[in-house]
């Protein structure tokens, strides 16, 4: 069994040699042509590559300022159309796009496993062309045969999971490592991911939230231990997500944690500064997300609100279109909105 703790002490001597290490490296690396040097920010995995720390810290010198336009994208087909629609209405594009890592197709055949590649490529591609890149996953109980959203509200035993031999754990553990795989061809690619498992993790209807706050936190705890460790998926961000409940007593430890985000779909909810705050009074110096919505909040109301949001995700489809047309041409060249073609050279 692989440690599930992914927390280290180090003494001052030693928190202080990786600091001066650190440095000369994003010095040699060009670092700063990204990001000013007070604004840096040590991600949770000390290990983080270079284009994951560049862009963290990006993020951390927008964040209260600028908000960035993130479209959930899906994948495939699903992926161009709504760019499409997006680029033919605003005229640009979304500075980050957030794929679905949850393949919705029988596990590990050929459909899924070609879907996964593309995925890849066009995370490649994207990032290549000057954007970010965030994965989400929406997956299904380990124990089922296909991936569907379904699949993601039929209980799971957690505990079971965590004794090796067991079904569950053999399940569970065989995802991970196929879901890591292709995280590992975007690390191999030097394209960091805003990486966001078991999101909406306080709201009781995925599996991963079923059985209480104590077997969350496990869980993703050793997500977290099993990728940076065993997998060495240095090239993740790490953003943990709430629902809109928000119940802030959810977090796991926030050594685990990069970026803090909530998903907001109840109108009127998404420029409103008490959401904000909640999220905000728990993430520390973090960037706050709004990590999924379907109606943009509006900057100009944020900003007489005092706040902004970090980034806003539309989710695919349907979702997004409930933002009309010239609404959403005016947020995408909004002068408080960062597109893709106004993000800075984090690569």
């Amino acid at each position: 069994m692989h440690s599930t703790d992914p927390r280290y002490l180090n003494t001052g001597q030693e928190i202080c040699a990786m600091t001066v290490t650190s440095l000369l490296i994003l010095l040699l690396s060009g670092f700063f042509i990204c990001c000013p040097a007070q604004n840096n920010i040590e991600p949770a995995n000390q290990q983080a590559s270079a284009e994951a720390r560049k862009v963290l810290d990006y993020l951390k010198t927008i964040q209260g300022n600028k908000m960035l336009a993130g479209h959930h994208v899906m994948y495939g087909r699903l992926k161009d159309r709504d760019l499409g629609y997006i680029a033919e209405t605003t005229g640009k594009y979304p500075a980050l796009i957030e794929f679905e890592a949850g393949i919705f197709a029988r596990k590990y055949h050929e459909d899924y496993t070609s879907v996964q590649k593309q995925l890849v490529t066009d995370a490649i591609a994207y990032w290549k062309a000057g954007g970010l890149i965030a994965v989400c996953w929406h997956w299904a109980n380990p124990l089922e045969s296909m991936n569907t959203y379904p699949g993601t509200k039929v209980k799971f035993d957690i505990e079971a999971a965590f004794k090796e031999g067991t079904p569950e754990h053999k399940a569970m553990i065989k995802d991970l490592d196929v879901t890591a795989e292709m995280l590992k061809e975007l690390r191999d690619a030097n394209v960091p991911v805003l990486w966001r498992p078991l999101h909406e993790i306080c709201g009781g209807w995925f599996w991963w939230s079923m059985q209480g706050q104590e077997n969350a936190e496990r869980l993703w705890t050793f997500i977290y231990a099993y990728y940076t460790e065993h997998h060495k998926l240095n090239n993740l961000i790490w953003v943990y997500s709430f629902s809109q409940e928000m119940r802030t007593d959810w977090l796991p430890a926030m050594d685990c944690i990069d970026v803090v985000g909530v998903d907001i779909y109840r109108e009127g909810q998404q420029d409103q500064r008490k959401n904000f705050d909640t999220v905000s009074s728990v993430a520390g110096t973090r960037p706050v997300a709004l990590s999924e919505c379907d109606a943009i909040p509006d900057p100009d109301v944020m900003k007489e609100r005092g706040f902004m949001w970090n980034w806003f995700t539309t989710w695919h489809g349907r979702w997004l279109r409930k933002n009309d047309p010239g609404y959403l041409k005016r947020i995408y060249n909004h002068d408080l909105v960062i597109t893709r073609d106004e993000l800075p050279n984090c690569k």
